[in-house]
């Protein structure tokens, strides 16, 4: 027998300050993004997630991230497995965790499962002018601000209609009031117009595509080199356009030490990881490891043999 239920024991409960009224909603992303600009120790960590499994986004769920990003445009996810992997997220996690998913630009069928499911904040790849953004933003919200379309499938009049607003019976309110839109600026003219760009209101954050953005300027990509100075001016100027029209920035991670550096040039939201990278080197590292203690096990067992003992006598 329990010392006490489960609502008598509150040290056992979840924070999940954003989650909506239902965690088939949005987290409200909006206000997590304002919380994060007034108090850096609120800055939202993350995880990225390109493997198109249901079954991994439980296991990065469990341990709540304050986001995952699903990366649409490059993971090969099915609309089941992105809408079912949504969910996830926000139940494995008790609502701490909420969903960010980067879409290709005109792929409207992956935008409307992303956003029936419940994601809360939609990444655009590759926007390069105004006009791209508006024509997001009208497929993003419902009315009055976009033209959106209500899905009857994630709505059960009478017994699914709790939400955080009044009069918000088809949780509509929510929606507008929680979810993101992110442009990605990964080229040449998306770099002249970020400032059109980032001036508009309904533009939450913005993201930079580094690796796109170099090959689009003609630059050599490096791994673990220095960057080349016209992609450091490029980020110079991505992250004083984020200050200037007070617009938070979205980034990933490839190491601790970017980690550090984000952090330090005031980024609000840091991917700390993706997973098939952070797998396969933990594959590497435990091989590695395994290697080099099967070889110093092969040297002691010579020098025994040399010795005239048998090795591990």
């Amino acid at each position: 027998m329990a010392d006490k239920s489960y609502l008598g024991q509150p040290e056992l409960h979840t924070r999940a300050e954003h989650r909506a009224a239902l965690l088939t909603y949005p987290g409200n992303l909006q206000e997590a993004f304002r919380q994060a600009q007034a108090d850096p120790k609120k800055t939202l960590l993350g995880a990225s997630q390109g493997i198109p499994s249901t079954f991994v986004t439980k296991v990065i769920a469990s341990a709540k991230p304050d986001f995952i990003w699903f990366d649409v445009e490059h993971g090969i996810y099915d609309r089941s497995t992105l809408y079912n992997s949504i969910h996830a997220a926000q139940h494995h996690s008790e609502g701490r965790t909420m969903a960010l998913v980067r879409v290709p630009a005109h792929d409207e069928i992956s935008l409307a499962t992303a956003l029936d499911a419940g994601a809360s904040g939609i990444i655009f790849p590759n926007m390069q002018t105004v006009e791209d953004v508006r024509d997001m933003i009208k497929k993003v919200y419902y009315p009055p601000i976009g033209n959106r379309g209500f899905s009857p499938w994630v709505f059960t009049p009478g017994i699914s209609d709790a939400s955080l607003y009044s009069e918000d019976l088809f949780n509509m309110k929510s929606s507008n009031k929680h979810v993101c839109i992110i442009p990605q600026i990964e080229s040449i003219k998306g770099m002249a117009n970020i400032e059109d760009i980032a001036a508009i209101p309904e533009v939450s954050a913005l993201m930079f595509g580094p690796g796109d953005y170099s090959a689009d300027a003609g630059l050599d990509l490096t791994v673990n080199g220095a960057p080349h100075p016209d992609l450091l001016a490029a980020i110079t100027k991505f992250i004083a356009t984020g200050k200037k029209y007070n617009k938070p920035l979205l980034g990933t991670a490839h190491s601790p030490a970017a980690v550090e550096m984000m952090l330090a040039s005031g980024y609000t939201a840091v991917s700390v990881l993706f997973d098939a990278w952070s797998l396969a080197g933990a594959v590497n590292d435990g091989m590695r490891a395994a290697r080099d203690i099967l070889e110093k096990d092969n040297k002691e067992g010579t020098t025994e043999l040399v010795n005239g003992k048998a090795p591990h006598s």
